[in-house]
């Protein structure tokens, strides 16, 4: 094992390398360039009205705009020549135009939109690493626009997301852990420990390194502009966390002064009365939510600064939270060729460690009844009750874009994250016993805590070769170090830190070919490297120390018409395991045993999709897709209370995606999804297999992957001022879980249906207010086995915005 003065040093040789990097990449600004003006309007093709919040770019450079109320733009220091400006909105299809600029000259253009679905109108940039029209992108990914992020005040990233088709989320309530599945890609487990999905911020990973989790919950989105979803082979280029899939935010950044506020408060409905709950006897746990933030374009500096606070008193008891949310994005645009862009949060949680329903043992400690009746109480509030969880999460990333020419561009980042969770057990003088008599206790001050600094550099060079061939060459790394008292190599000793490593290097390149006007490939390659400081489990070697995979990707796009193209992919992806999955000796009230030989998982995948545009009102998107899983790192238990992480051999997942989305007319827009999917265990052996697996009512199903999905959504402008939305979504019951399982499957999450409902009024330009109703229908049902979901609750919000 390293010595600590090594690991120190190392660390610091990366950090300083850092800025080392960081100073080479800042520019010298470009002096005695010919540039001039563009004026114009964007107006609707149907009423020759303005469009108001179209985006304005000129090709081949970094310029762009915003159109006012009226669907004004102005673009200040275009370089003198022949430029193509291209306009983009949500609800109608891109449009672009020439326009000669002449130097210390003015050129006027107009532009004139048709509307069109909100599907048909996405631009998606993931999927190749560069922006493409909803109709040449060669995979699946879906969009959420900002004005779908804010159909509810104070929205978080989970809600955001999980209408999406193929996403599901599980939440065991407040700010306990969470899991986001894309297509069944990962199970529900404490701690959120081997995520198959990345989530990133800007362009940077935001997820813990050392266990993939993100607490989906407490993302907040007040300074998000775009989410988009990747799935299966699409997200082959994002490298081993993401072989499920991706989810990318993208912050906001204003193109004037803008001064914007708000403040909502909401209250949790009773339960049903059948329901014996002690915690909601006489008692209405209420939430309220604030933001305030400033942003500015002011010559070439843009910015945004927002501050988000969140105080939640709990549905049921230990959900209790409170955070606080700081977000900063700026960018300095050296001149209309290169920009430099800072993208920065710090967030901050508090809350309750959440725990399942109550439950009876017998003297073996074996569950001998459940109490579903008490949902909204945990088991053993005397021992747990007093648990709590803290949080602290934050992001510094830079970046440097530079374009050579409208063929070549360079985009370089550097960044810095840091994850930290500290579970306190026992904040009083004495110490607590589990049950009377018991041996199992917790000193006063017991905690765990695990925290994370990671460092990261990448640089990817765009290159257009030819009208036939665009190319994109890539390289990134990162290098974690992680204190924890739960993950360690070492064998742990009561409240003390431990320390690990683990870095990462890739390269990719991809070649986007245009192989006739109606037919484009789309192929990449990646390889990637992950390497752990850690030589043995404490006397015994780890087998697989560092791993590494390369990851093709080969994607078709044949567009049969203007307004109809099919697609297919095949992909192979690797994810290196998590140094949770390795090492974690301790989750809650589980006892985790360490595996030495855990090696890497792979998936392939194939898909094959269309999407057809039915004229200007209707929009269908069909995928099918297949991912077959090789040594598939999954938790096994012999008895329920001792877990370690394994590699399955086989598992196989299918299924069927539909996305429609209509416009009736032009004040409202539906979209209806569903997604069938089949997930199989293919290594499962009866004669072999463990309780935790056998005993349920489809022991070869994998646990936590629903059969059925469905979401819809409705928004209907009453008025210009007025907005209406319902939305709801259905969950299948679950056909396997992996704790708290039985034959019958009895008291299994999953098998409901969702409502909310939700107004937003307009009062004048500066002043907007919102009801929501969420579980109109007051749904009792678990995302997550034992732990009850919100039932019934309002909301009120009112913005504003100067």
């Amino acid at each position: 094992m390293k010595s600590t003065k090594t690991r120190a040093g190392s660390f610091a040789r990366i950090v300083t390398a850092a800025w080392c990097m960081l100073a080479f990449l800042v520019p010298m600004t470009a002096f005695g360039a010919d540039t001039g003006t563009i004026k114009g309007k964007v107006t609707d093709r149907a009423d020759g009205e303005g469009v108001y919040g179209a985006t304005v770019t000129v090709g081949g450079t970094t310029l762009s705009t915003a159109t006012d109320m009226d669907g004004n733009f102005t673009l200040k220091g275009v370089p003198a020549a022949t430029q193509k400006i291209s306009v983009s909105i949500v609800g109608y299809a891109p449009a672009a135009q020439a326009v000669t600029v002449g130097a210390d000259a003015t050129a006027t253009a107009e532009i004139s939109l048709s509307q069109t679905t909100i599907m048909a109108s996405e631009v998606v940039v993931g999927a190749a690493m560069y922006g493409q029209d909803r109709l040449d992108v060669p995979v699946t990914a879906n969009v959420v626009t900002s004005e779908q992020i804010k159909e509810e005040p104070n929205p978080t990233l989970d809600s955001v997301v999980d209408g999406v088709p193929g996403v599901v989320v599980s939440r065991a309530g407040g700010q306990t852990s969470s899991s986001l599945q894309i297509r069944g890609s990962n199970v529900y487990q404490g701690g959120g420990i081997g995520t198959r999905v990345n989530a990133f911020y800007d362009g940077f990973p935001i997820n813990a390194p050392e266990s993939g989790e993100i607490v989906w919950q407490t993302v907040n989105m007040n300074a998000a502009d775009k989410v988009e979803v990747l799935k299966g082979a699409a997200a082959t280029l994002y490298g081993s966390a993401a072989m499920g899939g991706v989810v990318s935010v993208y912050g906001h950044l204003p193109e004037k002064e803008e001064i914007i506020a708000g403040s909502s408060i909401g209250f949790y409905d009773a339960p049903p009365s059948d329901d014996q709950s002690a915690y909601r006897e006489s008692y209405t746990p209420v939430f309220w939510n604030s933001y305030v933030g400033y942003g500015n374009k002011d010559g070439k500096w843009r910015y945004n600064i927002l501050y988000s606070h969140s105080d939640d008193n709990g549905y049921r008891e230990n959900t209790d939270s409170y955070l606080n949310d700081l977000k900063i994005k700026a960018r300095y645009d050296i001149d209309a060729t290169q920009y430099l862009q800072l993208s920065a949060f710090y967030n901050a949680t508090v809350g309750g460690y959440g725990r399942n329903w109550p439950y009876d043992t017998d003297m073996t400690g074996a569950i001998t009844a459940t109490h579903p009746e008490l949902a909204y109480d945990i088991n053993n509030a005397a021992y747990y009750g007093d648990d709590s969880t803290l949080r602290k999460n934050a992001l510094v990333g830079l970046n440097y874009v530079k374009m050579f020419s409208d063929n070549i561009s360079l985009d370089t980042k550097l960044y810095y994250t840091h994850n930290g969770t500290r579970y306190e057990y026992n904040p009083t003088a004495e110490t607590e016993y589990l049950y009377p008599g018991s041996t199992v206790s917790k000193a006063p001050g017991a905690f765990n805590e695990t925290y994370s600094d990671r460092v990261g550099a990448g640089t990817k060079l765009d290159w257009k070769v030819s009208d036939a061939h665009r190319l994109l060459f890539g390289v990134d790394g990162n290098f974690t170090n992680v204190m924890s008292t739960q993950v360690t190599a070492t064998t742990p000793v009561t409240g003390v830190l431990n320390d690990i490593q683990e870095s990462n290097f890739a390269s990719f390149l991809q070649d986007e070919w245009k192989i006739t006007d109606r037919l484009t490939s789309l192929a990449s390659v990646r390889y990637d490297w992950n390497g752990i400081s850690d030589d043995m489990v404490g006397t015994t070697p780890i087998q697989n120390k560092s791993v590494d995979a390369v990851s093709p990707r080969v994607a078709l796009n044949y567009k049969a018409m203007d307004d109809m193209s099919f697609r297919a992919s095949w992909g192979r992806s690797f994810r290196a395991p998590s140094l949770y999955e390795r090492f974690v000796r301790e989750g809650g009230f589980a006892t985790l045993t360490p595996n030495p030989a855990l090696d890497k998982e792979t998936m392939t995948a194939w898909e094959a999709g269309v999407f057809k545009q039915f004229g200007e009102r209707v929009a269908l998107d069909i995928a099918g897709f297949i991912n077959n899983y090789k040594n598939l790192i999954e938790s096994t238990s012999s008895d329920g209370t001792t877990f370690q992480y394994e590699n399955l051999t086989k598992a196989r997942i299918w299924g069927i995606e539909t996305n429609l989305s209509i416009k009736p007319v032009d004040e409202v827009n539906v979209n209806l999804a569903y997604t069938y999917m089949n997930a199989k265990n293919k290594s499962y052996d009866p004669n072999t297999a463990l309780a935790s697996v056998k005993d349920n009512p489809d022991p070869d199903w994998l646990a936590y992957r629903p059969e059925h999905t469905a979401s819809a959504s409705t928004t209907w402008n009453a008025t210009k001022a007025l907005a209406l939305n319902v939305n709801g979504r259905y969950v299948s019951k679950y056909k396997n879980i992996n704790m708290y399982n039985n034959v019958a499957g009895t008291n299994y999450p999953g098998d409901f249906v969702v409502f909310n409902v939700g107004a937003k009024y307009r009062v004048n330009d500066n002043f907007t207010t919102s009801l929501v109703c969420n579980n109109i229908n007051n749904t009792q049902y678990e995302e997550v086995a034992w732990f009850r979901a919100p039932g019934r609750s309002y909301v009120l919000g009112v913005d504003f915005s100067y």
